[in-house]
C-alpha cells in the first residue's frame, strides 16, 4: 500500500494525469501560497454513479443483455470505497482545519474485478448459475495496472473510518438501477 510521501509512479496516461494534477497543485502553492488540500481517493461506488465505471456498467451490461467485458481476465485488484464514505472523509479532512496535506482515502476494502461483477451478477440474477455467460474475458487493457493499494492510516488518524460495507450496499445499488434505469 502507497502512503502519501510515496514516489509517484505513474504507469499509464490516466494515472499521469493524476500526477499531473498533484504536482500543479504544489506549483500552485509555492508560487501564490495557495492553502491547498489533495484527496487521493481509491474507486468509488454508488447510488447514481456514472455507468461508464465498473459496477453501473455491468448492470447496464445486464440489463442490455449484454455481457460484461472484463479487462485481464477479471484478475486486476481494486479498493471500493463507498461515495458516501469518501464525502466524510472530506468533511473530516475540512473539519480538521490542517491544509497543505495529502491524504489517501481508501477504506480497506479490495477484490478483485472478477469478484464485483459476480457480486453484481447475484444481486441481478438472483444466482451465480452460470455466470461466466455474462462476461467477455477476451478484453486485454493496455498499462493496466495489477493493484490498486493506498494506506490512508493519516486519514484514519483523523478519526474517519467507513461505515458502508460493499457486499450489503451492492444490493441496494443493483436494485435502485434496474428500478430507476435511465440510460
Amino acid at each position: 500500500s502507497h502512503t502519501e510521501n510515496d514516489l509517484l509512479r505513474p504507469s499509464n496516461p490516466y494515472s499521469a494525469s493524476k500526477a499531473a494534477a498533484d504536482m500543479l497543485i504544489h506549483a500552485w502553492a509555492r508560487t501564490y501560497e495557495i492553502k491547498y488540500i489533495i484527496l487521493r481517493p481509491t474507486n468509488n461506488y454508488g447510488i447514481g454513479q456514472y455507468p461508464e465505471k465498473l459496477i453501473p456498467l455491468s448492470i447496464k451490461n445486464l440489463m442490455r443483455e449484454k455481457k460484461i467485458r472484463l479487462h485481464n481476465g477479471g484478475t486486476p485488484i481494486r479498493n471500493w470505497l463507498h461515495a458516501s464514505d469518501t464525502a466524510s472523509a472530506v468533511m473530516t479532512i475540512i473539519d480538521s482545519g490542517k491544509v497543505n496535506e495529502i491524504y489517501n482515502v481508501a477504506g480497506g476494502f479490495e477484490q478483485k474485478n472478477i469478484d464485483t461483477v459476480k457480486k453484481v451478477i447475484k444481486a441481478f440474477k438472483g444466482t451465480l448459475d452460470n455466470w461466466e455467460n455474462y462476461v467477455d474475458f477476451s478484453v486485454v487493457r493496455e498499462g493496466q495496472d495489477l493493484r490498486y493499494a493506498l494506506d490512508d492510516s493519516k486519514l484514519r488518524k483523523l478519526g474517519w473510518k467507513t461505515e458502508k460495507n460493499f457486499d450489503s450496499e451492492i444490493e441496494k445499488i443493483v436494485k435502485n438501477n434496474k428500478e430507476t434505469w435511465r440510460w
